[in-house]
């Protein structure tokens, strides 16, 4: 529960990512965890086996891309945090997406389309700002350059995804 907490405090930017333990055991809950929310908000465009394998894809890739940047900069010891932190808010703010992404789903040809779009528009930023927030922390950077950091991960990550599946989940 101790966990949970520093997780949900993580989200509201009022813990950081060196106050969660690292634990292996924990990095692989986080990061199974982060890959069924992906799995369960994403479900929804069929083709179960496609979004298994790219959901797992995606989340095995940005870690590796974390992991690429904490050696760069030396930081490697902190990688089970940092990972910790940004794929367990992460699976957080997915279980918040899922009934949103229901929603668009069942309005995604109408006029009222617009409100599910636009919470999960800020549910993105959000994440954002939490992977760049947890990223600041790692390496000891600005806002901006985590910013920059944190982008190039993600856009690492799609490239990597569109080559091994032809298309971007």
């Amino acid at each position: 529960m101790n966990v949970l907490k520093l997780l949900l405090d993580l989200c509201l930017f009022q813990a950081k990512p060196q106050d969660l333990p690292a634990n292996s055991t924990l990095v692989a809950a986080t990061t199974i965890a982060a890959i069924v929310t992906n799995i369960l908000t994403h479900r929804a465009e069929g083709q179960i086996p496609l979004v298994v394998a790219m959901s797992t894809a995606q989340v095995v890739v940005f870690g590796f891309a974390i992991w690429i940047v904490l050696r760069w900069k030396s930081r490697v010891e902190r990688f089970r945090q940092t990972i910790t932190a940004i794929f367990g808010t992460s699976a957080l703010l997915q279980l918040v997406a899922w009934p949103v992404v229901g929603w668009l789903y069942q309005v995604q040809e109408s006029p009222d389309a617009s409100m599910p779009m636009t919470l999960l528009f800020a549910l993105s930023i959000w994440v954002l700002a939490i992977a760049v927030y947890v990223m600041k922390h790692a390496l000891d950077f600005g806002a901006g350059v985590s910013f920059l950091i944190t982008v190039a991960c993600q856009v690492f990550t799609l490239i990597v995804v569109f080559m091994a599946f032809g298309q971007i989940g």
